[in-house]
């Protein structure tokens, strides 16, 4: 691990290098605090004369897992509070709530909620910027652009993902991510980065197209390493700027903090922040930026808890970063919502009176990995001793031959989930597992004694999205003239946005009825592979 300067313990963020260790135990043997990494002290901004709005969504981000990362930061370890916390009880912020469902669905799906957000009009799931019908919908960048202001994108996922495509792309399938890079090419976003190299690569792509070259000849700084993105050349350029840091998404804070040649290659979410927040700033008019801390949902999805508190609080860090940014653009304005919630992720009280549950929840953090660096270990005919070994080894639980037997047969192509709505294995049964507990007593509903085996407590209903309403927090420029600190639908945002730059549009729509007839439901194995294609 790099040493911090001399006199600067604090990073960017405000959290130091011995309070990220704390935080995330013994597993963390490399962290990103951007000031400290580039010797740079927390002003790194400068004012700008234009007005800017920051988008910040924490995809499939449920209350459950913003809580869990709160108390690990805090009631665990003792800190003060957290960046997220922190704007919540701020009497300058706004805090509504904001429906969530899709035009086919009370269960949303990504892409037609980032719709709702960029358009003001529901959709179906997965399509993105446009009707049922096909018809087109003009989206937020696309007007903003119209008006002179820069437009810039960032996110943990693949660049080319349904959130941050749904404020570009109009295509009627989200899997259609050679098309999706395609039309990112075509609209010229100032700032884009995250993941997802395939769909610009000549080698990967269907059409062998190399849209690696095209951006560049575009005029674009085109960069693939994160130390080509801290470099002087990019920060000082006046280009427009793409970098894309991994095949597919990139990976968890988890494993970016365990495994250094992962840290050295992909920058953290506040860093990708900063830069675009450095570049997009320099436009006289202003601009809009789309920040997505969107693997928290890929984690649920698998039930992973850890590998989601630790993305949740890798965008805590990244409020911090905007925080700073605020203070020398005052005219800017933050929203920070979920798209959806996601397998109804929970903290459950743990033992008698639940005073186990503080415990229980600190259980998680002798964890190395996330599920999915796990999984790349297991093998379909290893023997329960290597499943064992290799379980024991990332997580430090011995777990019985039983549970190895359980995880085994959870790889099976054939297998049948416990039940029917948790497709994604075996990382469901690996959750499972770590959030168990036993107790050598029962009294009808109640326990005795300590606990036998005590592991996590975090418990999830499914792998799949949850339909609650979603926290929604506004602060910042115009904040309280916008009408965010209410329940609203998620089409509101769009009206919102519209009225902070002064923008007048209205975009069709359709009723449910009306969108039926071009509804398809697919198979459960389609669906299966969809799933697979959507967190890998």
């Amino acid at each position: 691990m790099e040493k911090a300067g001399r006199g600067k313990e604090k990073s960017l963020s405000g959290v130091s290098r011995r309070d990220v260790l704390k935080i995330m135990g013994a597993g963390a043997i490399y962290t990103f605090l951007p000031s400290e990494r580039r010797g740079e002290s927390s002003e790194g901004f400068s004012p700008s004369g234009g007005e800017g709005l920051i988008f910040v969504v924490g995809d499939g981000m449920p209350l459950g897992v913003i809580k869990g990362m709160h108390q690990v930061r805090t009631r665990v370890h003792g800190e003060k509070g957290t960046n997220f916390y922190s704007k919540l009880k701020d009497v300058h912020s706004n805090v509504g709530y904001m429906s969530t469902e899709s035009l086919s669905s009370i269960v949303t799906d990504s892409a037609p909620a980032s719709v709702a957000w960029s358009t003001g009009t529901k959709t179906s799931n997965r399509v993105l910027a446009s009707l049922p019908d096909g018809r087109p919908l003009k989206t937020i960048m696309e007007l903003a652009k119209e008006q002179g202001y820069a437009c810039g994108l960032v996110t943990t996922t693949r660049v080319t993902h349904a959130t941050p495509a749904a404020w570009v792309s109009h295509q009627l399938q989200r899997d259609n991510e050679d098309d999706i890079a395609m039309d990112y090419l075509k609209f010229k976003p100032e700032v884009l980065l995250g993941g997802g190299s395939r769909f610009f690569d000549p080698s990967r792509r269907k059409d062998g197209n190399d849209l690696f070259k095209a951006f560049s000849d575009g005029g674009y700084d085109v960069v693939r390493e994160r130390v080509n993105l801290l470099s002087t050349e990019t920060l000082s350029s006046s280009k427009p700027l793409l970098g894309v840091f991994s095949s597919s998404h990139m990976s968890y804070y988890l494993d970016r903090l365990n495994q250094p040649e992962l840290g050295k290659r992909q920058p953290a979410l506040p860093e990708m922040t900063k830069i675009a927040l450095q570049k997009l700033s320099s436009n006289p008019k202003g601009f809009i930026l789309q920040v997505e801390a969107g693997r928290i949902d890929h984690a649920n999805h698998s039930n992973d808890a850890w590998a989601a508190i630790l993305d949740t609080y890798e965008l805590d860090l990244t409020l911090a970063v905007i925080d700073e940014f605020l203070k020398v653009n005052p005219k800017t304005l933050v929203i920070v919502t979920s798209d959806h919630g996601n397998a109804g992720w929970g903290i459950n009280g743990t033992g008698p009176e639940y005073n186990d549950s503080t415990e229980a929840l600190k259980k998680y953090q002798p964890i190395k990995a996330s599920f999915e660096v796990i999984k790349t270990r297991l093998k379909r005919d290893g023997t329960r001793a290597e499943i064992r070994d290799i379980f024991e080894h990332f997580t430090t639980y011995r777990i019985t031959g039983e549970e190895a037997s359980m995880i085994q047969a959870a790889m099976q192509p054939d297998y049948k989930p416990f039940h029917g709505d948790y497709l994604i294995q075996p990382d469901a049964m690996m959750g499972m597992i770590l959030a168990h507990s036993t107790y050598p007593k029962m009294k009808g509903v109640s326990v005795e004694g300590p606990s036998l085996v005590r592991r996590g407590n975090v418990g999830f209903t499914s792998t799949n999205h949850t339909g609650e309403d979603q926290i929604l927090l506004s602060y910042g420029y115009k904040a309280k003239q916008l009408g965010l600190q209410r329940h609203v639908d998620n089409t509101y945002l769009f009206s919102a946005m519209c009225e902070f730059f002064g923008i007048k549009y209205k975009n069709p729509t359709m009723t449910e009825e009306e969108a039926k007839p071009f509804i398809k439901t697919a198979s459960l194995e389609e669906w299966k592979r969809h799933m697979e294609l959507h967190i890998a």
